[in-house]
């Protein structure tokens, strides 16, 4: 059995895929294994992968007909044998010591979870240079989180955007197994992992925290992540919805009742930013439905007052949007909405001009 699991969706990309694959196989930790699974790519992905496994023996190819990242992913869990589990996505790189030293950790502190630092870059910034670990492993930096301390650190958690991804973690793969844990195969444009940490947080023992930055995301105009689709309204509520399951599961509300609707606005806002999108095509009726039936939903009066504490609004447009929908302006709110599409759609053509 290795000792950690590497999971990796792929859906054409072929010009990064190698780097990522190159990225694992470079790891200081010999004992894995690497997944790959071909989401029914239509470019040479499918034989870089095959190239890959004929000459590494840790190497296990999947094809399947096109279902999306959640699917490809899930397909991947079926066939994990590792002790730990860990993800990569097809044009993102691991730094060389990421498995030896996290997989060490998580051993030591007999950790469900392990969460380690991860690195945003921008295609035009990166650089095969950059594939190199320049920091030492400090454990004095190294944070331990037990079952009963969950609830009191949740928030905290949120805000640093360590309840999001599942790409800056290892996970213990018996967990997962045992309560049968996938991906949400509904969401198609994001989501789905926060989804999937979601339904794990429910059940873990011990979660470590390690800050140092091992794991590159690298941004492409093309990122799923990136792309605009309406379908984003419905996944961003039923985000909202796992993430109501996961308060009472831990029973948040009685330690803090007023940051459940901290947490509402929080995906207001979200959105917000979805219906300004230039690429939105909504009338004023049909973005003002949206806002209407949140309000109708999700709003709560005792949420007044508490909206200084919101993360996302740390933006002023975004403190404006809190402050019109927390005082009923809705019409208002969406006529803004809409001015706000217009000037990104002009901004959009000057910058397509130049």
């Amino acid at each position: 059995m290795a000792l950690v699991s590497v999971v990796m969706p792929i859906y054409n990309a072929e010009k990064y895929l190698s780097q990522a694959i190159e990225s694992v196989l470079n790891q200081t930790l010999k004992d894995w294994e690497l997944i790959l699974v071909d989401d029914g790519s239509t470019d040479k992905s499918p034989e870089i992968c095959e190239r890959y496994a004929e000459n590494d023996s840790r190497i296990r190819v999947i094809h399947q007909s096109n279902g999306g990242i959640s699917a490809a992913r899930n397909c991947g869990l079926e066939m994990v044998k590792g002790e730990y589990l860990a993800f990569i996505d097809n044009d993102d790189v691991y730094l060389p010591d990421l498995l030896e030293e996290n997989y060490n950790l998580a051993r030591k502190y007999n950790a469900d979870i392990l969460k380690y630092g991860n690195q945003y870059i921008k295609y035009k910034n990166f650089s095969p240079a950059c594939i190199c670990s320049s920091e030492k492993l400090d454990e004095k930096k190294i944070v331990m989180i037990q079952k009963e301390d969950l609830r009191e650190k949740y928030k905290q958690l949120n805000d640093d955007d360590l309840l999001v991804y599942v790409w800056d973690g290892l996970f213990r793969t018996s967990l997962i197994k045992e309560h049968q844990i996938k991906f949400d195969t509904v969401f198609k444009y994001g989501h789905e992992d926060r989804v999937f940490c979601m339904q794990l947080y429910q059940r873990i023992h011990c979660m470590i925290i390690n800050p140092k930055v091992y794991y590159q995301h690298i941004v492409y105009k093309s990122s799923t992540s990136r792309i605009f689709s309406v379908d984003r309204i419905d996944d961003t509520e039923r985000l909202l919805n796992y993430e109501r399951q996961l308060f009472d599961a831990l029973h948040l509300n009685d330690l803090d009742p007023s940051y459940w609707q901290e947490r509402v606005m929080t995906y207001v806002i979200l959105t917000c930013s979805i219906l300004r999108s230039p690429e939105a095509q909504l009338s004023f009726g049909e973005v003002f439905l949206v806002i209407q039936r949140l309000r109708e939903k999700y709003y709560a009066k005792a949420f007044m007052g508490s909206l200084e504490n919101v993360n996302d609004k740390k933006r002023m447009k975004n403190k404006m949007y809190a402050w019109l929908f927390e005082h009923n302006q809705l019409k208002i709110l969406t006529n803004i909405l809409l001015v706000d599409r217009k000037i990104k759609y002009v901004l959009h053509l000057l910058v397509s001009i130049k």
